[in-house]
């Protein structure tokens, strides 16, 4: 193995064989909070995505989830915590969540991030807004591309995929 193996190397360690689903985002910040807004490269989602997504991120990363909220476009977000809570803490699970709203939002701890993390999904759209402490872009869009393939621990979990192509 030859030098520019062992850099070759490294970077494939650091990157995943695949073109990323990032197509644009966003940070803001307000005070110790980030906002970063997801634009994604894929065909925007629907309901059962964001049901199933917000399971998967209860049970595969977030811990210690402190708040679950729906809503619609026209009206304030319901806090449905409790409810949550009383269905096994899974939104399959939960009846009001049977009935489509604009958004889904779930709240906790991030054990890999180790920081707060609240997950926000739109129905209907190619956007996620994800809020917390974590002011590091890079490893955000590690965290992102993770969460959109579902690959908490892979080997695959916490890497960069490939910049989508010029056209």
């Amino acid at each position: 193995m030859g030098l520019f193996d062992k850099f070759k190397k490294k970077n494939n360690e650091d990157c995943i064989d695949d073109v990323t689903f990032i197509r644009d985002i966003k940070h803001i910040q307000s005070g110790p909070w980030h906002q970063y807004d997801v634009l994604l490269a894929a065909q925007g989602y629907g309901w059962d995505y964001m049901i199933s997504s917000a399971d998967y991120m209860a049970a595969a990363d977030l811990e210690n989830i402190s708040q679950v909220t729906s809503g619609f476009i026209d009206s304030e977000d319901t806090d449905i915590t409790e409810l949550y809570k009383k269905s096994n803490c899974k939104c399959s699970e939960t009846e009001i969540l049977k009935t489509e709203t604009a958004s889904l939002s779930v709240a906790g701890i991030s054990k890999t991030l180790k920081a707060p993390m609240k997950i926000v999904w739109f129905n209907q759209t190619q956007v996620l807004r994800f809020f917390t402490t974590v002011d590091d872009e890079t490893l955000i869009k590690k965290y992102i591309e993770t969460v959109i393939r579902r690959t908490f621990g892979t080997d695959d979990a916490m890497k960069l995929a490939k910049p989508i192509p010029k056209q």
